[in-house]
């Protein structure tokens, strides 16, 4: 007999941020330390993001957690959809996003959580509590209207 298996075996840390989608940890093609600071993008001249990062992967800064989505890949430098490394170095990891199924979530602090969905819905959950798990596939944590911390992706 079937059943649905609620366990994840993949977990990754989510850091809200409109839009920017959610990476499954299986999804990692790059990771290292900017070497240069400049708006908007990541350089880091040890690298070589051609054939590995495509235009939508989720770029994580590490060490300020902040995140932003790829816009333009070269050899060397990543353009962002946001300035999210403001100094030299930090650690980045990059993600591919292009086949991401949309984990379910745990929320560590509760509040009001904004998500969309893999279908392209906008929605609220509002008073969760701590310790809530939310069984809807999301594609992004909006930054905009969420509250709640401590946000773990699962898969």
């Amino acid at each position: 007999m079937a059943y649905q298996k609620l366990q994840g075996r993949r977990a990754i840390n989510v850091f809200p941020n409109d839009d920017v989608i959610v990476p499954s940890p299986s999804d990692l093609v790059a990771s290292g330390d900017n070497d240069a600071v400049a708006a908007n993008l990541l350089e880091d001249s040890t690298a070589n993001f051609i054939g590995k990062v495509i235009p939508g992967a989720t770029v994580y800064n590490t060490t300020t957690n902040l995140t932003a989505t790829v816009l333009k890949v070269q050899e060397t430098v990543l353009t962002l959809s946001e300035d999210i490394f403001l100094a030299d170095p930090n650690g980045y990891a990059v993600y591919n996003t292009n086949n991401s199924e949309g984990p379910v979530l745990f929320v560590g602090t509760g509040g009001t959580l904004a998500i969309k969905t893999v279908g392209g819905d906008l929605v609220q959950l509002t008073n969760l509590a701590n310790a809530s798990f939310i069984p809807i596939m999301i594609s992004s944590v909006q930054d905009t209207g969420t509250t709640c911390s401590d946000i773990i992706a699962l898969w």
